[in-house]
């Protein structure tokens, strides 16, 4: 029998540790068992755990809990007495005893019983030093941090792996709750930049650890890392890459877009693999070149944006494989990248830089259209006058350019806040205001325009129902296994009894809150779509747009509001949209941003190929623009209309 781990009251082995203990119990209160070894002790504590946290069987009646809560107690100081005879000359041979996953719960209970007091500094340095006990273990417990942190830091010096301790203690972002682990105060900021320094100095550090430390902000309190020390690991992580690939290893990835004069189609997409291939019909563009036609192009043939004008460049952790969202190592203070993401970002750049240059080959600059947009379009079309934009010039070289369009950027997103506060643009009042930009706090003229998913109840039905990891999908009977619940059950007739017995809570659940429903037949439906496929559209976009749907949509938005499921925000930019700004432009939000706004306003970059780098950067701030003229367009024509993208 698999000894009895107590792991958190929800763990899924609750029920069989449970019947575990019990015949344990049973056997010792019959004689038929004794705790002989350290194993054996540490399993009875971890028993105690279990009736600690009030945690039985159903079968248990009153009278068996009675009985086992007083075999348990006889159990604790059978415990205390093994454990506190642990000393220097016994504790190594003990050690070697236990099974890996006791390992933790013996330090534990040395901590509990006070043993680490009588034990000498020098047994512990020698467990240490010797690899025998694992360093992690220890700094679950402060006691017994604090007892031997001279020891601890000594070792922590000496070995080099001890940075990712530090890293998993301030930068990694976990996934699941883990122990917080404590640092001796006798190890100072600069002994802990030595560490990190010895890393990466190591044989072979992990590139994803040096990617931490290349994006760490420094923190006075807890960590601080010199930029010569940032430098020192993004060149290592270059000499890995240029390691790893000098054989020209790994998948190959391809993405074009073409402009052809041959293109029947307006577009034509080819995906086959990893390799996606974009044709767009030259002929179609140069024979509709009105302005508002050309700005629709990134709505309608980019598709910068959904129907719900929502940015489709963002990162969204549904795009996100199972082993990209739980298994690499990221900093939690970065900005989630998964692959698709990157694939995105790089297509788009391609489609701008070729629409770019189609525009210019029909005498029209990019440049000149969005000025167009901000000085002419809003007051003809909706009598927002005074707007005032100047984009680059022509002949200015691209840092130049760069270094220009951001001013633009920020001056008609400060001119479109005055509007929304005021109803006009004072000229006057706008020269004097000087407040920072803050994305988060651009508002929007429409009252309630973004829904976002909140609380329990929310986070629950979208799991169970839409996660690839809900144990949902698959069931015996149909043999197939589909990503989500959600979509078996748009695709086959299921009913309760297909499931095991441990998942029909589950399912009760989402019944009793009027999520799903059973049919005449038995078969398990949706009462309400509308409802569902809204919970789809948050769990998969993050947000969705109110005004987008319908009279009956947004009733139910009105009812999961009152019901403090969703919440609602006017802004400009969704807070997707809002993160995604922020990790282009600046770092006040993630560690890993491009920066670009910071690069050209404070200093010039220089690199081996500027002017490549300045090109594509450029694009980037140009993506934004036309992001920015799509989002207020957008704004503007709901206020009116309550719907219709098309820029008219």
């Amino acid at each position: 029998m698999e000894r009895v781990k107590y792991y958190s009251p929800n763990d899924l082995t609750c029920g069989r540790n449970l019947k575990n203990s019990e015949i344990l119990i049973n056997e010792y209160e019959a004689g038929n068992k004794e705790a002989n070894d350290i194993n054996d002790i540490i399993e009875l504590y971890n028993i105690k755990k279990y009736f600690d946290n009030k945690l039985y069987l159903l079968g248990w009646n009153p009278e068996d809990i009675k009985r086992f809560e007083k075999n348990i107690n006889e159990f604790f100081g059978i415990m205390a007495r093994y454990i506190k005879e642990i000393t220097d000359d016994n504790i190594s041979n003990i050690y070697d005893e236990i099974i890996f996953y006791y390992k933790v719960d013996f330090w534990e209970l040395i901590e509990k019983f006070r043993v680490y007091e009588n034990l000498s500094e020098q047994i512990i340095q020698e467990l240490l030093f010797s690899s025998k006990v694992k360093l992690s273990e220890l700094l679950i417990f402060k006691n017994i941090v604090e007892h031997y942190g001279i020891i601890i830091r000594e070792y922590m010096l000496s070995d080099s792996s001890s940075a990712k301790l530090l890293l998993n203690k301030y930068e990694m972002k976990h996934f699941r709750q883990i122990a917080e682990i404590h640092l001796p105060k006798e190890l100072s900021i600069e002994d802990k930049e030595k560490i990190i320094s010895n890393y990466i100095d190591c044989d072979q550090p992990n590139p994803n650890y040096l990617q931490l430390i290349a994006n760490i902000q420094s923190n006075k309190d807890k960590l601080v890392i010199s930029p010569k020390l940032i430098l020192k690991s993004k060149k290592k992580i270059e000499e890995q890459e240029q390691q790893f690939f000098k054989d020209n290893s790994g998948m190959r990835i391809e993405t074009s877009v073409i402009f052809a004069n041959n293109q029947e189609n307006v577009v034509s997409i080819n995906n086959e693999g990893l390799s996606t291939s974009a044709t767009y019909s030259s002929n179609w563009i140069r024979d509709n070149l009105e302005y508002a036609t050309l700005l629709n192009n990134f709505i309608y043939l980019f598709e910068y944006v959904d129907l719900q004008m929502r940015c489709t460049l963002v990162n969204k952790e549904s795009e996100m494989g199972v082993f990209e969202r739980h298994i690499l190592t990221s900093s939690k203070n970065a900005y989630v990248k998964g692959f698709f993401f990157e694939h995105k970002n790089h297509f788009s750049i391609l489609q701008m830089e070729g629409y770019y240059d189609q525009l210019f080959r029909n005498g029209i600059r990019l440049e000149e259209i969005i000025e167009w947009f901000f000085v002419e379009y809003l007051s003809t079309e909706f009598g927002a006058n005074n707007f005032r934009v100047t984009m680059p010039s022509v002949n200015s070289t691209f840092l130049e350019k760069c270094t220009n369009v951001m001013p633009a950027l920020e001056s008609v997103l400060k001119q479109f806040i005055l509007y929304v506060e005021e109803g006009h643009i004072d000229l006057e009042l706008f020269e004097i205001r000087s407040e920072h930009l803050i994305y988060k706090n651009i508002p929007s003229l429409i009252e309630n325009k973004y829904a976002y998913g909140i609380g329990n109840e929310f986070h629950n039905v979208t799991f169970l129902l839409f996660s690839d990891q809900s144990g949902l999908g698959y069931i015996d009977e149909t043999k197939k296994t589909y990503d989500s619940f959600f979509k078996l059950l748009c695709n086959e007739k299921v009913k309760i009894s297909d499931y095991p017995e441990f998942d029909t809570p589950k399912i009760e659940w989402l019944i009793k809150n009027n999520y799903l429903t059973v049919d005449e037949a038995g078969s398990i439906v949706f009462p309400n779509g509308v409802l569902i496929l809204i919970l789809y559209e948050l769990y998969t976009n993050d947000v969705v747009a109110y005004w987008k749907y319908s009279f009956d949509g947004r009733k139910i938005l009105n009812e999961l509001k009152d019901k403090n499921i969703i919440e609602f925000e006017s802004t400009l930019f969704s807070r997707p949209e809002q993160e995604y700004i922020n990790y282009l432009l600046n770092k006040s939000q993630f560690n890993n941003g491009l920066d670009l706004r910071n690069k050209y306003s404070h200093l010039q970059p220089f690199s081996t190929d500027d002017e490549n780098k300045h090109t594509q950067n450029y694009y980037i701030f140009l993506r934004l623009f036309i992001l920015t003229i799509i989002k207020i367009n957008d704004e503007f024509c709901s206020r009116l209309l309550e719907d219709g993208p098309n820029i008219t």
